[in-house]
């Protein structure tokens, strides 16, 4: 369990910060918050969740805003998903979940400086709003790759094309969820149904709301480029069979009538002239190249080929 303090700036709770006036940010793990948060209210409730953490959400009641926030990964994909919970006083806010994530997620608050008005609930804001910081460069990169993958399309189809879109897709999609979470998850704690935080409260969290909502807008925004990628690529496989069946039927067209030919000179009729002419197959020979080559002339006159 590691303790912070936040006053004008954010420090590790040093000896002489005992006072019940002082603003703390706690850092635990589950198990540590329930073995020692003892007299917290709701605090089963906080458990509950800390048991279920699949989305990101706040709840108020009495004197507290409890919830959880679950943060997909960015450019490393190796990494896992960042899943913590969180407690929120007007004095304290813990932070459930591994402590070297949370270290490290709370770690660029330590550069910045506060007002010393700065409130809890108003520094958690300020925390949420640090974890989108990167976000806008973080989805300038996957648009980056969608527009190198068109123009690579625009080329040519290349192999494994949708192994190499999905990822981008399930990514965006992962995202899309995890914004409009954040999104409702400002939206509750802006309601301030339990009346704990004051009007300049409010209107951080209402700008983080937005904030994530014009996020989401972005991300859907890309949703709907992927899949006009993936429809152009299915349009160009189908344009290109397409071609293909053509070729297939102009070449099928072109040796009908040879056909025809051969089924009706193969019959050997007895008075069938032909049969017995001197130039009789040379002259079919001929017939023969003067169809293929007026049916060639034809169908490239009609661009059919």
């Amino acid at each position: 369990m590691k303790q912070y303090v936040l006053d004008t700036a954010f420090r590790v709770a040093a000896r002489g910060d005992e006072s019940a006036d002082v603003k703390r940010v706690i850092l635990a793990t589950a198990e540590e918050f329930r073995a020692q948060a003892s007299g917290l209210t709701h605090k089963k409730a906080m458990l509950h969740d800390l048991a279920r953490l699949e989305y990101s959400k706040a709840e108020l009641f009495g004197r507290c805003i409890l919830g959880t926030v679950c943060i997909p990964p960015r450019v490393d994909r190796s990494r896992e998903e960042v899943r913590l919970g969180f407690y929120l006083t007007e004095k304290e806010l813990y932070l459930l979940g591994d402590e070297a994530q949370l270290t490290h997620l709370v770690g660029r608050m330590q550069e910045l400086q506060f007002a010393a008005q700065t409130t809890t609930p108003g520094f958690f804001c300020l925390l949420l709003n640090s974890w989108m910081d990167d976000d806008v460069g973080y989805l300038q990169q996957i648009e980056d790759a969608l527009e190198q993958l068109e123009e690579t399309l625009l080329d040519r189809i290349p192999p494994h094309f949708y192994e190499a879109l999905i990822p981008y897709r399930k990514r965006l999609m992962g995202l899309q969820s995890y914004y409009y979470q954040m999104m409702n998850l400002g939206v509750a704690v802006r309601a301030n149904t339990n009346g704990m935080l004051d009007g300049a409260d409010c209107q951080a969290y209402g700008y983080f709301a937005d904030r994530a909502e014009r996020v989401h807008h972005h991300v859907e925004m890309l949703c709907d480029y992927a899949l006009q990628i993936r429809e152009m690529h299915q349009t160009q496989v189908a344009v290109r069979q397409s071609k293909a069946m053509n070729l297939l039927a102009v070449v099928s067209a072109v040796f009908l009538p040879l056909t025809l030919l051969v089924g009706w000179y193969g019959m050997n009729f007895a008075n069938m002239p032909e049969l017995k002419w001197l130039f009789g197959y040379p002259a079919v020979i001929a017939a023969s190249i003067a169809i293929v080559v007026v049916e060639i002339l034809f169908f490239r006159r009609k661009h059919m080929l």
